[in-house]
Formats: C-alpha cells, structure tokens, sequence
C-alpha cells in the first residue's frame, strides 16, 4: 500500500508492508510412527492443527531413516504390532537425543508404562486418545523440549574437519569432499559431538550399514575403537574420503 507524506514540502510515498508478506517462522517437525493407517490420519491431522509439520510412518524401520533426514521437536511412537522394534528405536533415539518421546499403546497390547517410560519415552498415552488429552500432553511436551533445546550448529568442525550442515559441504582443510547420503550422517553424527565413542548400535540409528557409511573413510578420519565403536581421529587428517 502507498500512501504520500510531506518532507520539506515534497511529496514522498510511503510503503506500508501488507502484514500478510511478513515470512512466518518455520514450524516445529513431528516425527509419527503408527501402523494403523486410520490413526495415523488422525493423529497427524491434529498435530497439524497444533501447528507441526508432520512427517509420519507406519515402521521402525522407515522410523529410523527418516529421524536422521532433520530436526525433530517431537517423537510420537505407537508400539502397534512390532513392540521390540518400536521399543528399540525410542532407546536409539535416547541415546543421542533429548526430543520429547510420546509413546501410545491400546489396552490390550501387552506393554506397561513402566516398559515404555524405561526405554526413554517422556510420557504414555493408550489408545482410544481423546483429542484433548493428546493435545495437552503434546503441548507439555514440546513447551519442555523448547525450554531445554540448545541452538542447533550449522558449522561444525574438529581439527582441519569441517561439515557445513545447511549445505551438506564437508571439507578437509580447504578440499571438498563429496558424501553419499550414507557418509554424511555417519560422519553428522560424529562431528556433533568429537570427543564422544559412539557405539556400533548408535552408528545403526543414523545408516542402515556401517559397511555402507564407512567404506570409503579413511583410518586418519575416523577411528575405530576395538570393542567399543568409532569416533573421529585424535591427529591432523591430510587424507580424504574417497570421491563417490
């Protein structure tokens, strides 16, 4: 909207921003696993009400691969017909996140909140689920997680290593070096926290196959530490990954 104001007798216009350009901030990400296709419409429709973007499976498995892709507010993990793999994946995800885990059951199903709680779930929820009561505790949940997030880097480094995160752009010194998807997140992972071993069971929450993410890295990037798992390399890396 332009509307003319005076300033020493001249005529200037004035831009008025409409309020509806302004960018809104990005939402918060939901991460769904729910195997029951009816209740997995559901419960995202809501979510997406509440304001998530919502990225939702019917798998552990799919579970796994699709938390390493981005940055989740929320985890919302219904035990369904694949308990020990569902109970599973909320360990993995607790072993290297604090995102809130809502963990949801039916009555029949042969799983107490005790179990579900012991492997990192921040709270329990059984099925059917009034609408209400899942937004309350999804509100609690994410208000917590919030208060409790650190701001997430978009350039880590250790030593001459550096991983631009926004960019997937990994270097050695000045030299780029191109990653397969498989690469990054192993090397993601690492980088997130240098100093850290991270076991092979953590490894396998980010890549399907440690043979996969680790084929074409060098000894000096990373090390493999005998029965305990990898971390990064203590001393200066003049070698590379293989271009792949």
């Amino acid at each position: 909207m332009l509307r003319n104001s005076k300033i020493n007798g001249a005529q200037v216009p004035i831009i008025r921003r409409n309020p509806l350009d302004v960018e809104a901030p990005p939402k918060p990400n939901a991460l769904l696993l729910e195997d029951n296709s009816f209740d997995r419409t559901e419960i995202k429709v809501q979510l997406e009400v509440m304001g998530f973007s919502v990225f939702d499976v019917s798998t552990a498995q799919e579970a796994k691969e699709t938390f390493t892709i981005r940055d989740y507010s929320l985890v919302l993990i219904h035990l369904g017909h694949a308990p020990l793999e569902s109970l599973e994946f909320c360990r993995q995800i607790r072993a290297l996140s604090t995102v809130p885990i809502l963990m949801i059951t039916k009555r029949e199903e042969v799983v107490d909140e005790q179990l579900a709680l012991g492997a990192g779930a921040d709270d329990y929820l059984t099925k059917p689920i009034d609408p209400r009561i899942l937004s309350s505790r999804v509100t609690q949940q994410f208000r917590r997680g919030e208060s409790q997030r650190a701001p997430r880097k978009t350039l880590l480094t250790w030593e001459n290593l550096s991983l631009d995160v926004a960019e997937h752009l990994f270097k050695i010194g000045e030299k780029e070096i191109l990653l397969t998807n498989s690469e990054y997140r192993f090397l993601h992972l690492l980088m997130e926290d240098p100093h850290r071993t991270f076991s092979k069971e953590q490894v396998l929450t980010v890549v399907a196959s440690l043979r996969e993410a680790s084929s074409s890295v060098e000894p000096d990037v990373i090390d493999v530490v005998r029965s305990t798992g990898f971390r990064l390399a203590r001393e200066s890396h003049e070698s590379n990954l293989a271009v792949s």
